[in-house]
């Protein structure tokens, strides 16, 4: 076998292999028994028409074509030893130079290489986050205000109050080509004011507190100028009168805060218990919500000081991955891509070169980044830890949709290997992130405050380069520029 490597510009190699004439003629005979084995031959059992039998049936163009795709799969893997090439992905068979002897032309995308800046000179202040008793009191009155009673009252509304009202919406100036009325009178029930439970987006934030002080069967109208900025293109920038008539004015009689209300409520034994409890999930959520900004601009400086090489079909494959969350995220909200590219006036390949490609690469880079701090810095989880992993992961995804697809399609073993895989990635994620944080901020952890601490936003675990196909993708009689994927 003869091999000759060139280098491209989009860290993928072409690879053109030479065989000798006896091997194919070695497949030829194989591919012609593969033939006979699946089609029926007069007057042999299959498996077992002499070879120029086969070949006088089936055409020797046909039995070369199958024996060609047998070679392919069994010596591309020593193709890759012989030219010592570590790939990130399956290569392509781009074309046939020549049937005998055997030449042909494949391109192979490369395993990622990362070269790593001065991480020791990005500093970045970790700050430990507190809750105040102020949080904390305001938690609980959020939680004694979903268990509220409402209650019908005669008097003008205040904040606080449960409303029932109807209102409509006019433009003050309609835009050409829309007509006067923007919102046909429609119903509406809120809280008036600020209200975590149950948050007012729409029309607009804070719209009900217009009905401070309002008796009911009362009528109000009054004018709000949209920002620039909101989602609703054509609400941007423009004035609205709002006729708004309070129907219902109900107060919302608040469960006494004691012993046997949060029993009720939880396995709580005691108001002090539950007071902690929510001290507790307040001071996770917050540890949450700052892990997730802190360990982003943690990674996007030690990217920026960071270079990465990697095949076009990585990124391809980020930007796959970041469109099916986009479109998962609109399926919740009960619309399509098509729809979502019309409403934002943009076309798919808009989308992705705006949008989607940006994200990708930078999903792309920092997962690129972690795999490679793991194995630079010699990382290794323990025991304890891949079994703390492995149970926190099983238990998110117990009752995921993506864990109700992996039960139909993969067997109990199978499905335990990715449970495994993915806990490891998400444990060793967790180790770079500490060690990255420990470098950048100057304070190692604890080692009990380490187990304690809840995990941080999850870093893609990398494509996994380091593995070489088993196969070659074929596009036969295909020049290799006219495949070549964008960048």
């Amino acid at each position: 076998m003869k091999i000759e490597t060139t280098p491209r510009d989009d860290h993928q190699v072409n690879i053109v292999a030479e065989f000798e004439s006896s091997d194919l003629e070695q497949y030829m005979h194989k591919a012609a028994r593969r033939i006979s084995e699946k089609a029926k031959v007069p007057g042999f059992r299959p498996g077992k028409a002499p070879y120029p039998v086969v070949l006088r049936m089936f055409g020797e163009e046909s039995v070369r074509d199958q024996a060609m795709e047998l070679l392919v799969d069994d010596k591309y893997p020593l193709i890759l030893d012989e030219a010592k090439i570590e790939a990130s992905g399956s290569g392509k068979l781009e074309d046939i130079l020549s049937n005998d002897p055997p030449k042909l032309s494949f391109t192979v995308p490369l395993a990622p290489v990362v070269t790593i800046g001065d991480l020791k000179s990005v500093k970045l202040e970790y700050v430990e986050q507190s809750i105040t008793d102020a949080q904390v009191d305001e938690a609980i009155q959020q939680v004694r205000t979903s268990y509220a009673t409402p209650t019908a009252v005669e008097r003008p509304a205040k904040e606080g109050d449960l409303v029932n009202l109807d209102f409509s919406a006019a433009y003050v100036k309609a835009p050409e080509g829309e007509e006067k009325e923007f919102i046909a009178k429609t119903p509406h029930q809120a809280i008036i004011g600020d209200n975590a439970q149950r948050p007012e987006t729409w029309p607009y934030e804070g719209f009900s507190k217009n009905v401070i002080g309002m008796t009911a069967g009362e009528t109000k109208t009054f004018i709000y100028k949209y920002p620039k900025d909101v989602s609703v293109e054509k609400l941007q920038g423009q004035k609205m009168e709002f006729t708004v008539e309070l129907r219902t004015i109900q107060e919302l009689v608040l469960p006494e805060l004691n012993d046997e209300f949060v029993m009720k409520i939880g396995q709580f034994n005691s108001v002090d218990d539950f007071k902690a409890y929510i001290r507790r999930r307040l001071e996770a959520d917050a540890k949450t919500e700052y892990d997730n900004t802190y360990f982003d601009e943690l990674l996007d400086k030690m990217v920026a000081i960071s270079t990465f090489k990697y095949a076009p079909h990585m990124l391809d494959e980020e930007i796959h991955s970041v469109q099916h969350s986009l479109q998962d995220t609109l399926a919740r909200q009960q619309m399509d891509l098509e729809t979502y590219l019309k409403v934002r006036k943009l076309t798919m390949t808009e989308l992705i070169d705006q949008e989607l490609k940006p994200v990708a690469t930078k999903r792309l880079e920092r997962s690129l980044l972690v795999t490679e701090v793991s194995k630079t810095e010699k990382l290794e989880l323990t025991d304890d830890e891949l079994e703390h992993s492995f149970n926190q992961t099983i238990n998110e995804m117990s009752s995921s949709y993506d864990m109700k697809q992996m039960r139909k399609n993969l067997s109990n073993e199978r499905l335990s290997q990715a449970v495994a895989f993915e806990a490891a990635n998400r444990a060793m994620n967790r180790k770079v992130m500490e060690f990255l944080k420990e470098s950048a901020s100057g304070k190692p952890k604890a080692a009990k405050a380490a187990k304690a601490a809840k995990t941080p936003k999850e870093v893609e675990p990398a494509a996994e380069g380091n593995e070489k196909p088993k196969k070659a993708v074929r596009a036969k009689k295909v020049k290799a520029d006219e495949t070549e994927s964008a960048s």
